[in-house]
């Protein structure tokens, strides 16, 4: 697996933005909360399926690699949300158990649209495994 690049974030804003309309919109307009939450496992492929089994109907992935993807929580607070990212990474654990995979979520209450939210996503993503590269060589399993 290559390692993540920068430039895949600018090809994947505008295919999740687009995503994140319906909830951008429903959270402006009847503030109804929901969370994102970004997954990215550089080593190896991830089935997604493998690690919804207990997810809400409401809850939808998109994958956007073999090894990357989204993960919208639906109609969810901040506190909720934390908890099924923390879910969300005791599958991963349970599955990935001897590779090195990285899980970030960010709630819609904290944010004022979802180009935001992504911005800090990618950022957060994108700091993380340079960080790695340079300071050491522990995996990142941020939540």
């Amino acid at each position: 697996m290559s390692g993540f690049k920068k430039g895949n974030c600018k090809k994947y804003f505008n295919e999740i933005t687009n995503y994140l309309d319906e909830y951008s919109y429903r959270h402006k307009r009847y503030h109804i909360n929901f969370a994102i939450a970004i997954v990215y496992c550089p080593d190896s492929d991830l089935n997604p399926d493998l690690h919804f089994k207990a997810k809400r109907k409401t809850d939808k992935y998109i994958s956007l690699e073999s090894n990357l993807f989204f993960v919208v929580f639906d109609c969810i607070d901040s506190n909720s949300s934390k908890i099924a990212t923390q879910n969300l990474e005791n599958s991963l654990k349970e599955s990935c158990t001897d590779r090195e995979f990285f899980i970030h979520s960010i709630s819609s209450t904290e944010y004022e649209n979802s180009s935001n939210m992504l911005e800090t996503l990618f950022r957060t993503l994108e700091n993380s495994f340079c960080t790695k590269d340079k300071k050491s060589s522990t995996p990142n399993h941020l939540v």
